[in-house]
């Protein structure tokens, strides 16, 4: 059984794990849903029982085991890690799922899709599934040179203690769903990589952004594996217009009865003298409607950005009331407000751009401005533990900051200048 010496760099990048035996054919990965700092290795503190894991790995024989958290720059750490070291043919990912990143179903989703040409996950469910920082050479070479064992949400350390031996096995082993062996080290030399950085904050990047960073990356960017069109989301977002459709003719129906309303002229008693009608006073409707505020767009130009603004209006009126509440000591709240920031300073940039007038430029960016200045008068420390994290957040799986910024893309309607 053919073995080779691991880079003299192995393990170029440094994180949260243990190293092992270095010709062993595994890998072990716990998901680590657990209060973090800014970026691991900053890891505040690491529940015993995930700790427990790693080490019960090490102990039984793999060549590394560390914990992850991020869908990102996680992830890149340990393609570097792996691919530095061609003896290792499994990548054995277990404990709970990380809430709020989907880290595991993130790697699964890179070992059977892998990645687009905006070096995106394909079909991950992940928030920022970019890989910005490593060869595409490396990610290619971790799809082909492990096997995943998915083992997301076991905990039991005698289920990982069982995968890890199976894997080192000469015959093949059962072992759940797989049959496993060490085939012995990849036949191709290793990689010695490392992250470039040229990304840091990748969390930070809206999908908008991503053509521009990708000029930053030298590499050019090809597709490595072609995935078939995803269609979830489809059936709930023609629910959604057509909802939308029907509030709109309910609101015209509303304004329609309160103007017939306001034109009835009603008697409060009704004479009749000598056979004469006579003319009964007009009575006041007892609730008069609100005042409707109706916006002047005149082009499809300014109807675009009033009704961003609106869209804008809504969501920063729902992180108002979650600052006063659950979300207000979290880095959710701070991160969905920092990306509103630069939608916002995108979408001033198009409306300097614009062919408005000038006066119409001006109080649209007024409205902008407005909006800046409440923003800043909300959490933007996302250095905080997620308030699911530390379990403080009852809510379950979603998470109401980043349900909010979603009210944005309920705006379909005019499409966006040609200068967005």
């Amino acid at each position: 059984m053919l073995k080779i010496k691991p880079t003299s760099t192995y393990p170029p990048e440094k994180g949260c794990y243990l190293r092992g035996n270095d010709y062993s054919p595994v890998a072990v990965v716990v998901l680590l849903n657990a209060p973090y700092g800014s970026m691991p290795p900053e890891v505040q503190s690491i529940p015993k029982d995930i700790e427990n894991l790693v080490k019960v790995a090490i102990e039984t024989g793999a060549a590394l085991s560390g914990t992850l958290q991020t869908e990102n720059i996680g992830i890149e750490k340990i393609i570097c890690n792996i691919t530095a070291n061609p003896n290792i043919r499994y990548l054995i990912v277990c404990g709970n799922e990380v809430e709020g990143h989907n880290t595991g179903t993130a790697i699964k989703a890179l070992m059977e899709n892998g990645i687009d040409e905006r070096r995106t996950i394909i079909g991950s469910q992940a928030k920022t599934p970019y890989l910005f920082n490593i060869p595409l050479e490396a990610i290619s070479r971790f799809r082909e040179q492990l096997t995943l064992i998915d083992l997301i949400g076991e905990t039991d350390p005698e289920v990982i203690i069982k995968g890890v031996w199976s894997c080192y096995q000469e015959t093949p082993t059962p072992f759940r769903e797989y049959r496993l062996y060490d085939p012995g080290a990849y036949p191709d030399s290793a990689i010695s990589c490392s992250l470039t950085w040229k990304v840091k904050h990748p969390e930070e990047i809206e999908d908008w952004e991503i053509d521009e960073v990708l000029k930053n990356i030298e590499e050019p960017v090809g597709k490595l594996k072609s995935a078939e069109d995803m269609n979830v989301g489809r059936g709930v977002l023609t629910i959604t217009k057509r909802l939308l459709k029907i509030t709109e003719e309910l609101s015209e129906i509303v304004r329609l009865c309160i103007e017939e309303i306001e034109g009835l002229e009603i008697p409060s008693e009704v004479e009749v003298k000598k056979e004469k009608a006579v003319i009964p006073e007009k009575v006041e409707p007892a609730v008069k409607p609100a005042a409707v505020i109706k916006e002047d767009a005149e082009t499809e130009e300014e109807l675009y950005f009033a009704n961003q603004l609106r869209g804008f209006n809504g969501v920063l009126t729902a992180f108002e009331a979650l600052d006063r509440d659950i979300c207000h000591n979290g880095c959710t709240l701070p991160g969905a407000v920092i990306n509103v920031q630069k939608r916002l300073k995108r979408l001033k940039e198009g409306i300097e751009k614009s062919s408005l007038s000038d006066g119409k430029r001006q109080k649209l960016k007024n409205r902008v401005d407005d909006f800046m200045e409440r923003l800043e008068a909300l959490p933007q420390d996302t250095s905080k533990p997620c308030q699911k994290a530390v379990g403080t957040c009852t809510i379950g799986s979603g998470c109401f900051a980043t349900g909010a910024l979603k009210l944005l893309k309920l705006i379909t309607e005019p499409a966006p200048p040609k200068n967005l």
